[in-house]
């Protein structure tokens, strides 16, 4: 029961986080699963990792799909700049997904720290942005695509913390980088889970009750399910509230990230 009510709680808070930003909520997510999976269920804490980033990327298939279609409602979506990243975005997707399971996990949770501090210090520090949208080339931005995708696909995000503040800093609004964001977020969880899932039928390293591949169920059922009601609401939300006060907000989120990430690595050691 206490499960439950933690997957339930962490469900609405991450709906929030999708509609209102645009990210996956797999910063929050993969750290949650990762101590169920320890706690509750006596996973050791190799397997308990990558099945907390591969359930985040299942769930981002579910949360990104509302969403973008909330963003889309409410013409925040480019396509047009989507398309221009979306092959690199795919390329990424499967190729981490395919390789995931066989990276070191010492390897992921770093990778999910540093980043987290990274981004927090970007989204914070003055960069000069573009007066005009300015995208670059169909070549450049898949590149850009291709690197964005495959960190988001290593530790289970959908891509927005990246995604965002790189589209604001070429001159798109904040708004509709976060709904651009929402469409590639979709795009990562479908190609990395699709991939994730072949490839660890193949090492089969886990054989639990509760898991399809690395997914833990029970998280996309009590978890995902309940924050795709919050994810439309906070997406309709993010309408009525100024570009600078939804600057502020996501910085403010990134550095919470980053100080959770930075203390659950000191338990892991």
């Amino acid at each position: 029961m206490i499960e439950i009510i933690i997957l339930f709680l962490t469900g609405i808070f991450i709906g929030g986080l999708v509609g209102m930003f645009g990210i996956g909520g797999g910063l929050i997510m993969v750290p949650v699963i990762t101590f169920i999976l320890m706690g509750f269920h006596e996973f050791h804490i190799n397997d308990a990792v990558i099945s907390g980033v591969a359930t985040s990327l299942a769930s981002i298939i579910l949360s990104a799909f509302i969403s973008t279609l909330s963003h889309h409602y409410n013409q925040n979506i480019d396509w047009k700049v989507v398309h221009k990243f979306s092959w690199g975005v795919v390329v990424g997707a499967l190729f981490i997904g395919n390789y995931l399971p066989q990276l070191p996990t010492d390897l992921i949770r770093s990778t999910f720290i540093v980043y987290t501090f990274i981004a927090a210090y970007k989204i914070l520090s003055p960069y000069k942005v573009l007066r005009n949208k300015s995208i670059p080339s169909f070549i450049v931005s898949n590149l850009i695509g291709l690197f964005f995708s495959t960190i988001s696909g290593l530790i289970g995000i959908g891509g927005g913390t990246l995604f965002v503040p790189y589209l604001t800093s070429r001159g798109i609004g904040i708004k509709l980088a976060i709904g651009i964001s929402s469409s590639l977020g979709l795009i990562i969880g479908l190609g990395s889970s699709i991939t994730l899932y072949l490839s660890w039928q193949e090492l089969s390293m886990i054989n639990r009750e509760s898991m399809v591949g690395a997914v833990y169920m029970p998280a996309i059922f009590f978890l995902t399910l309940p924050s795709l009601i919050f994810v439309k609401l906070s997406a309709d939300c993010l309408q009525k509230i100024s570009d600078k006060r939804i600057k502020i907000a996501f910085a403010y989120l990134l550095i919470a990230v980053g100080l959770l990430m930075f203390f659950i690595n000191q338990f892991f050691l």
